[in-house]
């Protein structure tokens, strides 16, 4: 075989060990796996405190996925990435940054951040962005009293106390301040609707089913388990499509937080369990041996 050629993966007990990094070959085959999930050169070299160079070579001489895979796995990574900072990017969002800044500012791939906003981006979300770019551009101001009139002017247009997002819609039509506006200034619908005079628990809500705290971290455990892995929002939502019992990803994340967090607490939790049956499997089979 020419000095030149690389080997296989399966050649790797032949290989002189001395020439890689600590712990060579199960350091290399972590390199080759980071290298399949999308990890750049750049963060393998960091992890393992070598250079890029030096990571090049070693997937290289050890057969490390091609460049094809490598930018599939890249695209998915960082669309996941996105993804987990959903909350953080769509803030920025909302506050006028555009996609390419907030992207910056968070370290993520602008693609996978415009993906990622135009996938979970609500109504609410994009009238905060435009109230927020309408001061930006030195818009008009509303006062409390301007808030108040738009609120019964839309009360009065519909013949009952609307819904927020009944509000959008109407102040959309009829150039009324914007809903986020109104929240904004008002501390709040219910806020804004007494302010107006009117009652807020005449508004009519929609039947559906509380999902409180307990009960959406049991939905996400539950949807782990039937998965085999830990979900990202993207797979989450995939897999709770149309099902009653599973309430949506925006439900969880308003009652439980962020979805990054949610993800290290569960897979936290995971391992304490997978431990401690561990340690369960080996004390049981101490006392047969004994």
């Amino acid at each position: 075989m020419s000095a030149m050629r690389a080997p296989a993966m399966v050649g790797f007990a032949a290989r002189d060990d001395r020439m890689l990094v600590p712990g060579s070959l199960q350091r290399v085959r972590q390199m080759k796996s980071l290298r399949e999930q999308g990890w750049s050169l750049d963060e393998i070299a960091t992890r393992y405190a070598v250079s890029r160079e030096r990571v090049r070579q070693i997937l290289r001489a050890y057969g490390g996925p091609d460049a094809q895979d490598v930018a599939d796995a890249r695209r998915r990574r960082a669309a996941q990435l996105a993804e987990a900072r959903v909350d953080e990017l769509l803030a920025l969002w909302r506050a006028g940054a555009d996609t390419g800044a907030a992207a910056v500012q968070l370290g993520l791939q602008t693609a996978a951040c415009r993906s990622t906003i135009g996938r979970f981006a609500t109504e609410v979300d994009r009238a905060a962005r435009r109230a927020s770019l309408a001061d930006a551009r030195g818009g008009r101001t509303y006062s409390d009293r301007d808030i108040v009139r738009a609120v019964r002017s839309a009360s009065e247009r519909l013949r009952r106390v609307p819904r927020a997002q009944e509000y959008a819609v109407v102040a959309r039509e009829t150039q009324l301040p914007s809903l986020a506006t109104v929240l904004n200034r008002m501390g709040g619908w219910s806020s804004a609707l007494a302010a107006a005079g009117l009652d807020p628990a005449a508004s009519p809500r929609r039947r559906s089913r509380r999902w409180t705290e307990d009960a959406c971290w049991e939905a996400l455990r539950r949807a782990a388990d039937e998965l085999g892995e830990i979900p990202s929002v993207r797979a989450y939502e995939r897999f709770a499509a149309d099902r009653g019992d599973l309430p949506s990803s925006a439900t969880i994340r308003n009652r439980l937080g962020r979805w990054s967090s949610l993800a290290a607490r569960l897979a936290a939790q995971r391992e304490l369990t997978e431990q401690t049956q561990t340690r369960a499997v080996t004390a049981a089979s101490a006392l047969v041996g004994a």
